[in-house]
């Protein structure tokens, strides 16, 4: 049994970490380390649930059957992640994530865009959504995504996503929706406030609206009149890939224990904080032992 369905992205991943700062181009760059890691949004934040103690379950992409498909998927059943509905097979095309790190500054290189393409991806099962408590919700997968998001809003179950464009179903229905800075400067005119950004999905989203903006303080919205702010936890970085998809799995940790809004940030935020001090972040990230003490002995910046 699970507490959480993770539907959406899964891939194999390799970090390479930089000595230094991110050469300019043409330039030259030291590699002090080359670490096997975990990608895709779902996949990480069901390997950070599943380490917090949470019971998680992961489904969505196909896989290649090949060494690294399997190293990941092994990685994730370590921890505790039910990966029974993963298929891995010779027939989908092999999928590859790259990441170079310099401290706060990192870049990803992959395949993402041919599995959209492609389309490999499983389809949900419904009674996995309808057996959890909250799904985690990666929007990327066209129908297969709007189906899972269509099961929560009949049975009640509240999900959590990510980066879902504005006006869609799925981020008018969901009960947290966070969205990237680096997604939204994607996806709303270049003159968008962060305010205005906010304020827009707030007018379709009853639910707890975020906008992240790495070592920026975050602007979050529920019921107030106008959102308010939380500043991050201030670490030393060294892998940031994975603040994203640890950010949302303290979110829904935060939701299973009942916490307030902004408990639920100032949770969410140590958890990426502790991945980000970590190389690789997500595959190191903290056990529930470690998420408290961090708590307890580190104090945010205010705002």
């Amino acid at each position: 049994m699970h507490d959480v369905y993770a539907f959406g992205v899964v891939a194999p991943s390799t970090l390479y970490e930089l000595t230094g700062d991110f050469p300019a181009a043409a330039g030259y760059g030291e590699i002090s380390g080359v670490h096997p890691s975990i990608g895709g949004e779902a996949a990480g934040s069901a390997y950070v649930l599943a380490r917090l103690g949470v019971a998680a379950k992961l489904a969505g992409n196909r896989l290649h059957d090949d060494g690294e498909s399997q190293r990941t998927l092994e990685l994730l059943a370590a921890a505790g992640v039910d990966c029974s509905d993963i298929t891995v097979d010779q027939q989908t095309p092999p999928l590859t994530e790259v990441v170079i790190a310099s401290g706060r500054e990192r870049t990803i290189f992959g395949t993402y865009g041919r599995l959209l393409a492609d389309q490999s991806w499983n389809e949900p099962v419904k009674a996995d959504v309808l057996a959890s408590r909250i799904v985690c919700l990666d929007p990327f997968f066209g129908d297969a995504s709007r189906q899972v998001a269509r099961w929560c809003r009949e049975a009640g179950v509240p999900y959590v996503t990510v980066d879902a464009a504005p006006g869609t179903d799925i981020a008018g229905g969901a009960e947290v929706l966070i969205i990237a800075e680096e997604f939204a400067s994607r996806t709303f005119a270049s003159s968008a406030s962060p305010e205005e950004i906010v304020a827009e999905y707030k007018a379709q989203c009853a639910g707890l609206v975020m906008l992240t903006r790495g070592s920026k303080p975050l602007l979050y919205q529920r019921d107030a009149p106008t959102p308010r702010e939380s500043a991050p936890f201030l670490v030393d970085a060294r892998d940031t890939a994975g603040a994203g998809d640890s950010f949302r799995a303290g979110i829904i940790y935060g939701m299973l224990h009942g916490y307030d809004d902004p408990a639920l940030i100032t949770t969410a935020s140590a958890v990426a904080a502790l991945v980000c001090r970590r190389v690789p972040g997500v595959v190191n990230s903290p056990t529930e032992a470690e998420l408290h003490e961090f708590l307890h002995q580190t104090e945010r910046t205010a705002t």
